[in-house]
């Protein structure tokens, strides 16, 4: 099959490799459509290190099922269905083929290990069944929603909270329209340095959309009770204006930082106003001992429902569609991702 591999930072290959084989409890899927997530970008970057070269990058995955292994013992999925997964170091997207060994909703399976980056994970993953009434350029969103809603119900604004989403690519985009929608907060505002994110956010969700010097200017100081952060790895001259400490000088004290973004490279956080405002930052912890996937399963089947309901609207929240077969345009789509004004960019395998 054909792979696009990753074999060092900034350097991709476009490759032929063996079709992987079905698991005995666990299934052969077509790749139909892959969504490019931030986190393939951080790995393209070098902010994010894989344990060994070359890796398959791609997870926000849209498969359909061609082979079932002997031992796998869900009666409702079938040769043809399609197939969504959120596995937390599981990549293999940019691919003809891939391989899944899934936990759905009501199900309790676990195959955990120690992770090369500091926590348990598991080999399976958790998945859901796409209706027909979703389409393949949104079902692969469902990834994204997964993750930001895990991150949001794990750690909920409260009612009446005035919240600041800080950053406004698609995760920012899912995460305030959820929040704005559902959990009935006083009320959500963003900010982001691209002016066509912040009109994206606009459209979406958010009833201001700041510039960072805006918020700086405009926006008292404790303004805000809740803060989700949905920030790529930030390097800025200007240490007082580096918008994870400005998000800080902006939440009142006692109130809740959450963070989303995936680094290993360092960022900065003010200690002293952790400290002087009682900030309590906190995540959606990835490993599985403290949120197993099983749960995740869970909320994959939520996320799906919020799709299909337009809480999160995946028709607006896809801007480009790429196939695979375009390899060129696909490296170059990689290279400027930083820069764009888009908003989700679905790799589409389809014939």
């Amino acid at each position: 099959m054909k792979a696009v591999q990753l074999v060092a930072p900034r350097k991709t290959l476009l490759v032929d490799v063996p079709k992987p084989e079905t698991p005995v409890d666990g299934v052969l899927m077509r790749t139909r459509c892959v969504s490019i997530c931030s986190t393939d970008i951080s790995f393209f970057e070098g902010h994010l290190f894989p344990s060994e070269y070359p890796i398959i990058l791609g997870h926000e995955y849209l498969g359909e099922v061609i082979e079932i292994g002997a031992r796998f013992d869900n009666p409702d999925i079938a040769v043809g269905d399609r197939l969504v997964y959120w596995g937390q170091t599981d990549f293999g997207g940019f691919a003809e083929y891939r391989t899944l060994r899934p936990i759905f909703s009501g199900e309790v399976k676990e195959d955990t290990f120690w992770a090369d980056r500091d926590f348990a994970d598991d080999r399976r993953a958790a998945a859901v069944k796409v209706p027909a009434e979703l389409g393949d350029l949104q079902a692969s969103f469902i990834e994204p929603t997964t993750g930001a809603l895990r991150a949001i119900l794990h750690n909920p604004p409260r009612v009446g909270d005035r919240v600041l989403i800080l950053g406004t690519g698609p995760i920012g985009i899912i995460a305030g329209s959820v929040i704005s929608r559902v959990l009935a907060p006083n009320s959500v505002v963003s900010v982001d340095a691209n002016p066509q994110r912040n009109a994206h956010a606009e459209t979406h969700f958010s009833q201001r959309a700041f510039l960072p010097d805006e918020l700086i200017d405009e926006v008292p100081d404790s303004s805000f009770d809740y803060i989700f952060d949905a920030l790529p790895t930030v390097q800025v001259d200007d240490e007082q204006k580096d918008p994870r400490r400005v998000a800080m000088r902006k939440l009142r004290a006692g109130g809740r930082y959450v963070l989303y973004g995936a680094s290993q490279e360092m960022q900065k956080f003010d200690t002293w106003l952790m400290l002087a405002k009682g900030i309590t930052v906190t995540s959606a912890s990835f490993d599985v001992s403290a949120f197993p996937m099983h749960k995740t399963a869970n909320v994959i089947r939520s996320a799906m429902q919020m799709l299909l309901n337009k809480v999160v609207d995946g028709e607006r929240l896809l801007s480009t569609v790429c196939r695979f077969d375009d390899y060129d345009r696909l490296t170059n789509i990689f290279e400027t991702y930083r820069h764009t004004t888009d908003l989700k960019t679905v790799v589409d395998f389809r014939a």
